[in-house]
């Protein structure tokens, strides 16, 4: 009765332990289910912070300095980013609401607020009139009222109100990947107590076999000992026998030549298996062999297919980050473009027509600008197959010379030490590239204060080849931009002429090399970046 028990407890253990392990891994799937949907929440939220940041810049700030430029020199061009304000206003606010509305935002506040952008848009527009028809005391009148600084309340207010829903968000997702984390601990709990008594109970099960195994082995060299005493009596009764045995062998000789006959015929036969068994044997080698072979192969086409998955999924992602980046970029210049063909259409005067062309002929270069760094980042993909050793001394010669003129004109001293590695394996162009980026930012946002110092060197490491870029600049608040300051036309220092592609084109092209690039800066403590070559060999 006590065996049936057992094995039925057995079987109930094991089936609990199996519910608990499903369980476990249910919790799990759970788990990276939170952190996508986190994953998810994260992205919205960056989008969020990206376009009321140019509800701010690109609005209000626009509205503000095309007014004040307009009337302060009464000319279209100083009233421009007016204009471009109002042009762009629908699309930003449209853009910064997409990702609030997925979040399940209350825009109560924000409905206000963004009421109180039109109104004070159609404010700005009101008072350029004004200033255009020649109205300059009522002009002074409604300008005094100075609705800009309520309205830069009312943005960071909403901006406030938008921050703390996003930590009440993050909040709550942590507590609910917390909590389902601590249900899966008890999980495991549960089961390190069902599992510890279980093991324990088999190793003493096992123990007990091991004892009875070695009783029935004792028993059996017993038995062994018995049958040899009776092979002794045997021996000894047939040795008695023999001689009554012997009177017989003559009879049985003739049958011996037939036997041994048979024999040989035996012997044959067993010699034909034995090629047969061995002939067995080497085809079963030659097989485990193949399966080896099969084996080591599956597994390196299996982590070839792993890191191909791996390369498809970031260079979905890179695409996806180049058609967000293209459409933004492309949208501006084509409004205006779009715009000023409508204006020309209506201009009455020669003049405002004139005026019109030249502004579009302005927003067609920009235009034009826009796709040409789209085109280069395209073909950065293009020229890293056939990679070549690259003299460091060589391209930063060349490098050198190029800003020759900035160095003269900025009084900037420059230090090299290529040392300990004055080779890479690469593409010479992004080389010098790399260089003349990293090497005119630091000059361009050079620290006004003392002349500029630039530092160019490389260090050998394991993998790679690291090239550090050192400068005694104006630095970058990496808590603030760390994140997207390898983003394409980011910039970070706006007193200063740029377009924010050179440090995405560093960036894009030493990964592109199979590389990567770090940074550590400090606000006007200067800058210093880490680009890493692989290191390989020719």
């Amino acid at each position: 009765m006590k065996n049936p028990f057992r094995i039925r407890f057995i079987y109930l253990t094991v089936a609990v332990i199996g519910i608990l392990l499903a369980i476990s891994i249910a919790l799990t799937y759970y788990n990276n289910k939170i952190i996508e949907r986190n994953r998810a929440v994260q992205h919205e939220v960056e989008a969020v912070k990206i376009y009321y940041d140019q509800i701010g810049k690109s609005i209000i700030h626009s509205l503000d300095i095309g007014l004040r430029g307009y009337a302060i020199i009464r000319n279209e061009k100083f009233g421009s980013p007016l204009d471009s304000a109002l042009s762009w206003k629908d699309s930003i606010i449209t853009n910064a609401v997409t990702p609030l509305k997925k979040l399940h935002y209350n825009f109560s506040k924000f409905n206000v607020f963004i009421d109180s952008v039109h109104a004070y848009a159609r404010y700005c527009y009101k008072l350029k009139q004004l200033l255009s028809q020649g109205k300059e005391e009522e002009f002074r009148q409604i300008f005094a009222s100075d609705k800009g600084a309520h309205l830069w309340w009312q943005y960071l207010k909403v901006e406030e109100d938008i921050q703390l829903y996003v930590n009440r968000i993050g909040s709550e997702a942590r507590e609910e990947y917390e909590a389902a984390l601590y249900r899966n601990v008890i999980v495991q709990v549960l089961l390190f107590v069902i599992c510890v008594p279980t093991l324990i109970y088999t190793a003493i099960h096992t123990g007990k076999t091991f004892q009875l195994s070695e009783l029935l082995r004792k028993a059996e060299k017993e038995k062994n000992r018995m049958l040899y005493e009776q092979n002794i009596m045997l021996e000894r009764k047939v040795t008695e026998r023999t001689q009554e045995i012997q009177t017989q062998n003559e009879e049985i000789s003739s049958q011996s030549e037939q036997l041994s006959a048979q024999r040989d015929a035996l012997l044959m036969q067993n010699s034909e298996l034995q090629t047969a068994r061995e002939t067995i044997e080497k085809q079963h080698a030659e097989i485990h062999a193949m399966n080896l072979h099969l084996k080591e192969e599956v597994e390196n086409r299996t982590r070839e297919v792993h890191v191909a998955n791996r390369e498809l999924i970031e260079q979905n992602t890179q695409l996806e980050q180049f058609a967000f980046i293209a459409a933004h970029n492309l949208r501006a210049p084509l409004a205006r473009i779009l715009g000023l063909t409508t204006l020309i259409k209506i201009s009455e005067t020669e003049n405002d027509k004139q005026t019109a062309f030249e502004k579009l002929e302005e927003s067609t270069r920009d235009l034009d600008h826009v796709i040409k760094d789209l085109t280069v980042i395209l073909n950065i993909k293009k020229h890293t197959s056939n990679l070549t050793e690259v003299d460091l001394e060589d391209s930063f010669v060349r490098v050198k010379r190029m800003l020759e003129k900035e160095i003269e004109e900025t009084h900037t001293n420059i230090h090299h030490n290529f040392a300990e590695a004055r080779k890479v394996y690469a593409v010479t162009p992004y080389v010098e590239s790399i260089l003349y980026n990293l090497i005119s930012n630091a000059i361009k946002y050079r620290n006004p204060e003392h002349l500029p110092v630039v530092s160019v060197s490389t260090r050998a490491e394991e993998e790679y080849v690291c090239l550090v870029v050192n400068d005694n600049g104006l630095g970058i608040d990496l808590p603030r931009y760390k994140s997207s300051m390898f983003t394409l036309y980011r910039r970070f220092h706006l007193h200063m002429e740029g377009k924010g592609l050179g440090l995405y084109l560093v960036k894009t092209q030493i990964e592109a090399l199979g590389g990567k690039i770090e940074v550590q800066s400090k606000p006007n403590e200067g800058t210093t970046f880490f680009v890493y070559f692989k290191r390989s060999q020719v």
